[in-house]
């Protein structure tokens, strides 16, 4: 089994299901945080920037048992699948991007090109909510646990 803790640079490495899954999940280290990637044939996920090596695993768990209660930001197919082939020649996907709808979800935009922190943005109808300038893996966080506390007090969910 693939050692977590491990930095790998910025090389993707394939991590092990315990569970049959078409889909293939991918870490890799950065500097400082961790990124977790799914993917089969035309999807792409960002599933998450996290600081704790370990939460890789919970995240991946999560998802596989129960996708809809997972935070998740949709990618590109095509760019994922060009860097996971040449990761050398390029940086691999950020946590930036848009959850959900612009509408419904959450914005995540980096606020200096090639910066470490990012912004982000709650909407819910016409209403937006300035949540904060974090770190990728706090911004990650952030919106899970925001996302969860939402969707346990939704009764329609």
């Amino acid at each position: 089994m693939t050692d977590l803790r491990q930095p790998t640079g910025q090389l993707p490495e394939l991590l092990p299901s315990k569970t049959a899954t078409e889909w293939n999940f991918w870490k890799v280290a950065l500097a400082d945080s961790w990124y977790l990637y799914a993917e089969q044939e035309d999807q792409a996920l960002h599933l998450g920037a996290f600081a704790d090596p370990g939460s890789l695993v919970v995240q991946q768990l999560r998802f596989l048992e129960d996708p809809k209660t997972t935070v998740v930001m949709t990618l590109d197919a095509e760019h994922l699948h060009a860097w996971l082939k040449a990761p050398e020649e390029s940086s691999p996907p950020r946590f930036i991007g848009q959850l959900g709808s612009h509408w419904s979800g959450y914005g995540v935009k980096p606020l200096v090109e090639n910066n470490t922190e990012v912004e982000v943005i709650y909407a819910a109808d016409l209403r937006h909510e300035w949540m904060g300038v974090f770190s990728e893996p706090e911004a990650f966080a952030v919106i899970e646990q925001h996302y969860d506390r939402r969707r346990k007090r939704c009764l329609i969910c």
